[in-house]
């Protein structure tokens, strides 16, 4: 499992998302990796066994389960003599599609193409953030070496980026082909369209940190930047593209252009999953059980009171009655008790992950969640949690809730990497809803009281509320434990803050799950 710092973050206004990439490696048949994430929830936001079932954290919950986006660099793109690079790899295929056009070098350029885009959005990503680490406004003078690296990156940006651009759109008559398999030009334009899109956001963003500095080589870059822009604007206006801001709009066309084009494209990456309820099979069998006891009673005490009062005899009429009762309130408490034991025992849930290029089986993820009692939580965990928290007075008096929502999944590596060689890993996005939580809260504005210049004013205090949520990630080399403080008011996510890391080398002997009974 890679490292996880920052992989925590806000996705909007009601969600917080967890991103997590899983490795794997060949020499290993499979690799099992587990994440458990114990939520501490204050009282008073009444969220308990009676108002909060396992249902509904599963509807609050999303799972993506998807490849990991293969690394390149801009330049690596650009590489004439690269294999592995996607951009090549489209003409490499459209070439071959040409000569001798079949369905299956069809959809194998169709993958290439999406591909490509998903590839160069990560490259430009990480181009970007690099930019904006070595120009951070927090820093007062960056040095002049961060300058001279930043610049060098631009520099970069500003030739490999159109570069790309320019290579894929040298392809757009090869695909106007009719002998072409059906669909190759559609997805050309939309790969086209999406790469537009992204140097345009990409060169805004570093525009936005170099546009007010004064050094004579970031002015011209700026510009460089600011043409760079109109170039795209203006390509997308001339293809027909209907991807276009205007000032002073809604955009609404734009926006809903951007997220089709996003999903899209996006899906090069995604994994077939099928969803299923685990121990359905097991659950019949312990509930037949469960009416198997409750007859076994019934049928011992009607034989008993038979051979005493008779078959045609009152006594044993009523007998019968009192039995059937007994035998009624006896089937639904031993099939309450054995779904009980069952609920315990077997993960809820488990989602099956399929290559889609494949369909073969690589790997598995299983899922439970429960509210647990503070004894069962792991130690530190229990650790992180109670270190350095200004509600501690609070909760010396009124206890919070728990729940431990526990995911294990286990992927079949050989099977993954002797298909694809570009792709290492998987990556893991969880992302939860937090409505749920909101609606016992108080109004987010208290007015509060001061003395100022010998009179009383009224001022706005923030009301909030904390959920403290620790992950524990599990391989089978470290154990590594994060607690962050999600700052909730009743309009949702105010902000999340990171408070611990630790690292436990190994699985953690004291491995609690919501599985086991308390």
């Amino acid at each position: 499992m890679t490292d996880t710092n920052g992989l925590v973050r806000r996705h909007d206004q009601y969600q917080f998302e967890v991103k997590l990439a899983y490795d794997l490696h060949p020499q290993h048949k499979r690799e099992c990796y587990r994440v458990d994430s114990y939520f501490f929830i204050p009282e008073n936001l009444d969220v308990n066994e009676s108002t909060y079932s396992k249902d509904q954290f599963y509807r609050d919950l999303l799972l993506y389960i998807r490849f990991r986006t293969p690394d390149f660099t801009l330049s690596a793109l650009t590489d004439l003599s690269s294999e592995r690079s996607p951009l090549i790899g489209v003409a490499t295929i459209l070439a071959a599609c040409r000569e001798f056009p079949t369905g299956e070098k069809g959809h194998a350029l169709d993958y290439e193409m999406r591909l490509l885009g998903c590839v160069f959005k990560n490259s430009l990503r990480l181009q970007t953030r690099a930019v904006e680490t070595l120009l951070d406004p927090s820093l007062t003078a960056p040095s002049p070496e961060a300058l001279a690296q930043a610049e060098a990156l631009l520099g970069e940006f500003l030739v490999e980026a159109p570069r790309v651009c320019s290579r894929f759109r040298e392809l757009r008559t090869a695909f106007q082909n009719p002998l072409l398999p059906k669909g190759l030009a559609a997805t050309y334009a939309f790969t086209d369209e999406h790469i537009s899109l992204l140097v345009e956001e990409s060169a805004h963003e570093i525009l936005q940190r170099i546009q007010d500095r004064t050094e004579r080589s970031f002015r011209r870059m700026a510009s460089e930047l600011a043409m760079l822009i109109q170039n795209e604007m203006a390509h997308r206006r001339q293809s027909g593209y209907p991807s276009l801001g205007d000032e002073g709009q809604e955009n609404e066309t734009f926006i809903f252009r951007l997220s089709v084009l996003k999903k899209f494209i996006g899906s090069a990456l995604h994994l077939t999953v099928r969803m299923r309820q685990e121990g359905r099979g097991l659950e019949h069998v312990l509930l037949a059980m469960g009416a198997g006891l409750a007859m076994l009673f019934a049928t011992t005490v009607a034989f008993y009171y038979q051979r005493l009062y008779g078959t045609l005899s009152f006594g044993f009429f009523i007998s019968l009655i009192v039995v059937y009762m007994f035998k009624d309130r006896m089937k639904a408490l031993s099939q309450a008790r054995l779904q009980h034991w069952l609920a315990k025992n077997v993960y809820d849930q488990s989602t099956a992950i399929f290559d889609p290029l494949t369909q073969d089986k690589i790997g598995i993820c299983r899922e439970a969640v429960g509210f647990v009692p503070e004894k069962r939580v792991d130690p530190l965990a229990m650790n992180l949690r109670n270190r350095d928290h200004i509600t501690e007075i609070e909760n010396t008096w009124r206890a919070e809730k728990v729940i431990h929502y526990t995911k294990e999944i286990t992927l079949f590596s050989n099977r993954f990497l002797k298909v694809h060689k570009r792709k290492t890993g998987i990556t893991d996005i969880l992302r939860f809803n937090l409505r749920s939580f909101l609606s016992k809260m108080d109004e987010p504005v208290k007015d509060l009281f001061v003395l100022k210049d010998g009179k009383s004013v009224q001022i706005p205090g923030a009301r909030v509320y904390h959920v403290n949520v620790v992950l524990r990630f599990t391989s089978e080399t470290e154990t590594r434990y994060e607690r962050i403080r999600l700052v909730l008011n009743r309009d949702g996510i105010k902000r999340i803050e990171p408070v611990a890391v630790e690292r436990a080398p190994g699985r953690e002997s004291f491995y609690p799950s919501p599985l086991r009974p308390a």
